[in-house]
């Protein structure tokens, strides 16, 4: 019985081995990459979450001082000194009016010191085209900056406006809300940039980041970091978020050549948007490091798989790898011993007892040989035996009907021809004879025969012996049985144009030998017994004619080699032998 290999690599122990520690390392390798990425994704959220409640804080923070100041505006628009001086000025004493300008310019000085953020407040007396301001006593004329706060009147209560880099809350009196009015006077703040810029710097700590107020209508920004071209980038981006009416969110976008995390919010009663931004890789530095500590760890346990499979693959694939070649090997026919491992394990114990097993082995190959030669070569023996005497019946009937006839010159070409036959089968005990003296004993078969039939009956062609063929050597007598077969079934009852052609034939490394009839009495039963003669063929079989050739064929040559029967071109029995032309005794 043949054992299968293992031929691939996926039927082997080292693959299942392997495997079988991935199974135990890749899930829990899973399971701390899947933290991870949570861990990763919940700090994203919690940056992401804070950066937006920084906006929001502040924005609120800077709404509600906002509101204050224009609260106090509010408050103050209303003043008895402020409406008296722009109303009855003219009916007031030089000692009442300065008394009135003087308090006016101390309230002033209250909302100013109201707040961090006011840098000055001015109060604009239309109707005495003169402003009260608390950086100076009150001017002759209207200042330059009442241009900036002017369209205040047009607005219902108060307004933040934005001119020449400068920013003012405003509010007049009366307001939009009383038609017909006329204009009287203006309370103004102006803002100061510096402390709000340096309030943005303080919403975000973060290298590179910062915050910025844009008011997308009114067209300004107010930037606490100072880089104008990601200030211009970043208003485009909320231009755009207000032409969708998205008032708030947290976004990730390119600004200023590279990636910002950017938190933003719209100031529902001033109109302008706070923006933090923040690079990514700035609140995500240390994730970016646990990431970079992952990655070492995943390379770290690779290199610790590749070494663990090594060790295997020194430690068992390797010895079994040896094992498996031995056994090859013995299959072979090398019954060779494996050199020893140095490990002294079970594969030492295993190869110790392979070399004993082949050295036993040994012994009884050498004693089952030599019997299956001797029983070999006594069948050859009977088989070729079993030749002589019924051609021998044939050739004395022959010779005793060509006497009889008195035809004497016949009696002495057969006579030759016989002696001639008689010397081949005889003349040596070799078992094995040339090919090229085995197609020449069948010419002297064919011309005996002959005699027998007329020449102008049977017509037999043979073809020319392959070169490299001549030599080998093969059984005697394989040919001769199927001649014979052809004169005594195919043709004997054919009384004239009678053929029988033999071609020889060289295929790779193996010779095709065919003889072929033009008989007539082959019939479709007949050809299927013969081939399952040939097909069940045995040694507790009685061999005659073609069949014993078969059996001499496959015990010589083996079981690859032999006979086999087809019908022919010219419509009789076609009998193959296969040999190995490479055969040399």
């Amino acid at each position: 019985m043949r054992l299968q290999r293992p031929r691939t690599w996926k039927l082997t122990i080292f693959p299942k081995l392997i495997l079988a520690f991935l199974l135990v390392i890749a899930p829990m390798y899973g399971i701390g990459l899947e933290m991870n990425m949570l861990g990763e994704s919940s700090i994203r959220e919690e940056l992401s979450n804070s950066l937006k409640s920084r906006v929001d804080f502040y924005l609120n923070a800077l709404e509600v001082e906002n509101e204050r100041m224009m609260s106090l505006l509010q408050r103050y628009v209303v003043d008895k000194d402020v409406q008296h001086l722009a109303f009855v000025s003219n009916t007031m004493s030089l000692g009442e009016w300065s008394e009135t300008v003087l308090r006016i310019q101390d309230k002033l000085e209250v909302i100013k010191g109201s707040s961090l953020y006011v840098k000055s407040v001015s109060a604009h007396i239309l109707t005495l085209k003169r402003t009260l301001s608390s950086e100076k006593s009150i001017s002759d004329t209207l200042d330059e900056e009442y241009e900036a706060v002017a369209s205040v009147y047009k607005r219902k209560g108060a307004g933040l406006f934005y001119w020449k880099e400068r920013l003012f809350l405003a509010v007049a009196y009366p307001g939009s809300d009383l038609p017909g009015m006329q204009e009287t006077f203006v309370l103004s703040i102006e803002l100061k940039l510096e402390a709000l810029k340096q309030s943005l710097l303080t919403i975000t700590d973060y290298e590179n980041s910062g915050a910025m107020l844009i008011h997308t209508d009114a067209n300004w920004t107010l930037n606490g970091e100072g880089n104008g071209e990601l200030a211009l980038e970043l208003e485009q981006f909320l231009k755009e978020r207000a032409g969708r009416q998205t008032w708030e969110g947290i976004e990730q976008i390119s600004a200023g050549g590279s990636s910002q995390l950017a938190a933003y919010k719209i100031s529902s009663t001033f109109g302008y948007y706070l923006l933090a931004y923040v690079p990514p890789e700035q609140m995500l530095g240390p994730l970016e490091r646990y990431r970079g500590l992952l990655w070492a760890l995943s390379f770290i346990s690779l290199a610790i798989i590749v070494a663990y499979s090594y060790w295997l693959y020194r430690l068992i694939r390797k010895p079994l790898y040896k094992m498996i070649s031995g056994f090859r090997k013995v299959e072979a026919g090398l019954m060779e011993p494996m050199a020893l491992p140095k490990s002294n394990d079970e594969f030492m114990y295993l190869f110790q007892r392979f070399n004993m097993m082949m050295d036993k082995l040994k012994v009884l190959i050498h004693e089952v040989y030599e019997q299956k030669i001797r029983a070999q070569s006594s069948e050859l023996k009977q088989l070729q035996s079993q030749i002589n005497p019924h051609f021998l019946y044939n050739t004395y009937f022959i010779l005793y009907r060509l006497a009889k006839m008195n035809d004497n010159d016949s009696v002495v070409r057969f006579s030759q021809h016989l002696g001639e036959y008689f010397q081949y089968i005889t003349r040596n005990a070799a078992e094995d004879v040339p090919l090229e003296a085995e197609i020449k004993h069948s010419r002297t078969y064919v011309e005996i025969q002959n005699i027998r039939f007329a020449k102008s009956r049977i017509d037999v062609e043979f073809g020319e012996l392959p070169e490299g063929c001549k030599q080998m050597l093969v059984p005697r007598l394989i040919l001769q049985p199927f001649l014979e077969n052809a004169y005594q079934y195919g043709l004997e009852a054919k009384r004239k144009d009678g053929r029988i052609v033999i071609e020889m034939e060289r295929q790779a490394e193996n010779l095709l030998m065919s003889v072929e009839d033009n008989g007539e009495k082959l019939t479709d039963g007949d050809l299927q017994r013969l081939e399952a003669d040939i097909a069940n063929s045995g040694k507790d079989m009685e061999y005659t004619g073609m069949l014993n050739v078969h059996r001499r064929l496959q015990i010589r040559f083996g079981a690859d080699c032999g006979v086999s029967v087809a019908r022919g071109e010219m419509g009789g029995l076609k009998v193959t032998l296969k040999l190995p032309c490479a055969t040399n005794g």
